[in-house]
């Protein structure tokens, strides 16, 4: 590592240390065992990436493996308990699309309820040109299509501005270095005169420190559920196969607002839910989302389990990965969004044999046939008419 860590993970009650090897290097992980282990919470894969070879893969957040609800509403449900009830008002909390708007909105969820509170506005980054102006543009170093757009909240039962906002919360699935809040945070400040603490939510903090806290623009803290450092090393030419950047935004017909343009919290009507189909209870079940659609698809795949059934949950990602390690198989899809970036649904070996549940926002038409096997199922979320809202 660059810099030594600020804590010392190596020494005490819980201390590990692990090798982690891949097609292209290996990885170095040293962390402090709490709650939450290491296994319950990731695992890790190598990344068709020329920024980063490797890929830190959660097992809680439905997307490079497949989730059972109820562990992935544990991780975020534990998460926010770790964020003080007591932020000065108002509040922005803000997911990093297009891996942790369903993290950020459950986080959300979960903090209002617990601490009661009814300031909180959710707002997600997103990758669509949706018709309007975005008031932010950031990059995030590290990702294969690192643009990210944030627009105005149009949410007329939020009572505030963002100029009232003295509280941001950013939640994302992991840190290593920092660099993409302090970019967001950076191109946020100007736009939150009032802004006086910064809470940082992840599932796993590998800085080993706060170093990269002392460039937010308010004071900032992080909270995880597991925290320790990673040291990466290639082995080769581990680029050689990586194909170039070459994707646009995509253009979207939004129809259904849920979270571009904030929201206190969509709700979900689980007897609309369940009343779109009726799976027989023998049958196991596999909800996909697409892109940036998982949390309505994640509310579903909740839905379906309270009522006895056995299912799973992830989302296709851009996010390119090789096969080895926590990457078992890869199905190559066409974006449904039009970006022209492609898109993946991973260990879908574990999955085959389960009814899959297409949930997507763009037309039906923009769906990749090799997404869906005969007998398969698809819901139209942005029709607005499938009970989350």
């Amino acid at each position: 590592m660059e810099n030594a860590p600020a804590f010392d993970f190596t020494t005490g009650a819980g201390a590990r240390s692990r090798v982690v090897s891949l097609p292209n290097g290996a990885l170095h992980l040293e962390w402090r065992e709490r709650d939450w282990p290491l296994d319950r919470l990731c695992a890790f894969a190598a990344r068709e990436n020329r920024r980063r070879g490797f890929l830190i893969v959660s097992r809680v957040l439905g997307r490079h493996i497949p989730a059972r609800p109820a562990e992935m509403r544990a991780a975020s449900n534990a998460l926010a308990r770790q964020l003080p009830a007591d932020l000065p008002e108002p509040v922005l909390v803000m997911g990093m699309a297009e891996t942790a708007i369903a993290l950020g909105q459950s986080v959300h969820q979960a903090w209002c309820q617990d601490s009661g509170r009814r300031d909180a506005l959710y707002l997600h980054s997103t990758r669509q040109l949706i018709g309007r102006e975005p008031i932010v543009r950031f990059e995030e170093p590290h990702s294969h299509a690192s643009s990210h757009l944030i627009y105005a909240p149009d949410c007329p039962e939020w009572p505030h501005r963002l100029e009232d906002v003295q509280s941001l919360v950013l939640v994302d699935d992991e840190v290593t270095t920092g660099n993409t809040f302090v970019n967001l945070a950076a191109r946020l400040a100007p736009l939150l005169p009032q802004l006086k603490r910064i809470e940082i939510a992840v599932l796993t903090d590998w800085t080993g420190g706060d170093g990269f806290l002392a460039a937010m623009p308010a004071p900032a803290r992080v909270h995880s559920l597991l925290a320790g450092t990673l040291a990466w090393k290639g082995e080769g030419d581990e680029n050689a196969a990586v194909e170039p950047c070459t994707g646009r935004l995509g253009t979207l017909d939004q129809r259904t607002n849920f979270g571009r343009l904030g929201t206190l919290g969509l709700r979900a009507d689980h007897a609309a839910l369940l009343a779109q189909f009726a799976p027989d209870h023998g049958d196991p079940l596999h909800v996909v989302g697409t892109g940036e659609l998982l949390y309505p698809a994640f509310l579903l795949a909740e839905a379906l389990e309270a009522d006895g059934h056995d299912v799973l949950v992830q989302a296709t990602t851009r996010s390119p990965a090789r096969v080895g390690g926590a990457i078992c198989s890869v199905l190559r899809l066409a974006d449904n969004y039009q970006t022209g970036v492609p898109n993946f649904l991973y260990n879908t070996g574990s999955t085959g044999r389960r009814l899959r549940i297409v949930c997507h926002e763009t037309p039906a038409d923009s769906l990749d046939p090799a997404l869906l096997r005969d007998g398969d199922r698809t819901i139209d979320f942005g029709a607005g008419h499938v009970g989350v809202g």
